[in-house]
């Protein structure tokens, strides 16, 4: 049986293609969900983050991290899942997340 790992990219996003190209190698059951044609919503950011530290998930380099200027003060997490709901920018990607597993970012050695 394959191992189920969802993959959440957005094709404007510096190394994704490259993430998405190496997990299609894998022998794996890869559901791959295109961002920016099928944004993810409030709940399931919610879902998606449960307890982690929402640090990992801001995408300090985007536009909406300094127009919502996070580079000062952070707002609370439901604040921040709202913010990201609004504009996915602001989420690092690519997500991938293979059963309790996650890892956020183009760090290919982790997602090992």
């Amino acid at each position: 049986m394959l191992r189920r790992v969802d993959f959440y990219t957005d094709p404007e996003e510096p190394g994704c293609d490259e993430i998405k190209e190496f997990l299609v190698t894998l022998d794996l059951d890869l559901r791959i969900r295109d961002l920016s044609i099928r944004p993810l919503g409030a709940e399931e950011l919610e879902r998606l983050i449960r307890h982690i530290d929402m640090k990992h998930f801001i995408n300090t380099a985007s536009k909406a991290f300094k127009k919502f200027r996070f580079d000062k003060v952070i707002p609370s997490r439901k604040e921040v899942i709202e913010l990201m709901a609004s504009d996915n920018e602001l989420m690092r990607k690519p997500i991938v997340v293979a059963g309790r597993l996650m890892t956020v970012g183009c760090n290919q050695f982790k997602i090992m």
